[in-house]
């Protein structure tokens, strides 16, 4: 595929089938890639010798670079209308600084070869999305991103229960250029994979008319809402890892986790399209919040490395619902050409802009007053942004949109 966007059409001859099998298939290598490192890059901060608030700082920088960078990725594919060619490069220039990780000695060196590493790898995620949605919508299933996410669960799981296990025995350092190579043969087979005809030609940044985002008011309401919601997960999810061994857990758990963690997604990704059949995209976000405090109230109560394990089933019922919502609904918002833009700005604000607050705030908490202190402040401010949401949407927006519309 040279590109996914609404205004290239994908030819007859390409059936639904093998578009559903292609991306199943991207979908379980990219994320199998993933999990080698992905889920242990806080035992590697450990590892190198950081405090935990001076995890949350590195972790703040690396949300940083999200902010920054990935509404600069999705302005690029939406320009040059070919999302493929812009995630092979991101996967390329990931695969080069992962590895330079191995020689950063000190905090600043270890901040500024992250920050380097995520201003490419933070992008992936929403990139594949918009590819693999539009792909399925042009071919007829619109509703079928979950199932093919699912194998993406799959991969995940099988790859960082064994990757734990590695790790366990070696070091977080040692996997390293592993993880680099894979991203590489990932960036390799997605060149010869073609599933549309070729992309239209680029777009001029004057013609996208990327002011519409800022004018949305639905988009504007829903980011603030997800920033303040997301504040809680990404400090929690930052520094379960740290909790599983300060329970006096393995490195080798903290794999078995993130693989529960991932079938749970499975689950619900293989659900989701009754879900979606049946609400609004938005509700299925507001629904996540509720297993979000579950979720933090579960690991509030762990006093066994095996709770902390067991508890991250929940993140198939908060973080997957949390995800197909918030993709679904950026897709119904966003004007057509830029539905990347959209998808990219959104995953901005949840993993950066919360993720630089979140984790900063998180490992504050967790020096000065403990975990479960962390989890109990996450739960307060996750409810009150979901009532706060759940009333500007019912008795606010309407009247704001109904106000631009007579403007206009």
């Amino acid at each position: 595929m040279n590109g996914t966007h609404a205004r290239t059409g994908t030819p007859a001859s390409s059936s639904l089938r093998t578009i559903k099998v292609t991306f199943a298939v991207i979908y379980f290598l990219f994320m199998l890639a993933r999990a080698v490192f992905g889920p242990f890059i806080t035992l590697y901060l450990q590892e190198k010798g950081l405090s935990p608030e001076q995890i949350g700082l590195v972790t703040g920088i690396n949300s940083f670079a999200i902010i920054v960078t990935q509404p600069v990725w999705g302005i690029i594919a939406d320009r040059i209308q070919s999302v493929k060619k812009t995630l092979i490069l991101c996967l390329v220039c990931q695969a080069v600084f992962a590895l330079s990780l191995l020689f950063a000695g000190n905090l600043f060196l270890i901040a500024a070869a992250f920050g380097i590493y995520t201003s490419f790898s933070s992008s992936e995620g929403p990139l594949m999305d918009t590819w693999a949605l539009t792909s399925l919508r042009d071919a007829g299933d619109p509703n079928g991103m979950g199932r093919v996410k699912m194998w993406g669960c799959i991969g995940f799981s099988l790859s960082s229960v064994l990757s734990g296990i590695f790790i366990s025995r070696y070091s977080t350092s040692s996997i390293i250029p592993f993880f680099a190579a894979l991203l590489l043969l990932l960036a390799l087979c997605l060149r010869f994979i073609r599933t549309e005809t070729a992309a239209a030609g680029s777009v001029r940044l004057r013609d996208m008319q990327l002011h519409r985002i800022l004018r949305d008011k639905a988009f504007m309401v829903f980011l603030a809402y997800v920033f303040f919601m997301q504040l809680a997960h990404r400090g929690s999810y930052t520094f379960y890892s740290l909790l599983i061994k300060q329970l006096g857990g393995t490195d080798d758990l903290v794999g078995y986790a993130s693989a529960l963690m991932f079938v749970s997604e499975a689950a619900v990704m293989f659900l989701s399209r009754k879900m979606l059949s049946k609400g609004r995209p938005e509700m299925l976000v507001v629904g996540s919040s509720f297993a979000f405090m579950l979720w933090h109230l579960f690991l509030s109560l762990s006093s066994h490395p095996v709770h902390v394990v067991l508890s991250c089933l929940m993140d198939g019922p908060s973080f997957a619902l949390f995800t197909i919502g918030c993709l679904y609904y950026m897709d119904k918002l966003a004007p057509k050409e830029i539905r990347t833009t959209y998808q990219t700005v959104a995953y901005a604000v949840y993993f950066g802009l919360s993720g630089i607050v979140g984790n900063m705030l998180s490992g504050w908490l967790i020096e000065n007053m403990g975990y479960r202190t962390m989890y109990w402040v996450g739960i307060s401010i996750t409810l009150a942004s979901t009532v706060v949401f759940c009333l500007v949407r019912k008795w606010i927006l309407p009247g704001m949109i109904k106000t631009d519309r007579k403007g206009a």
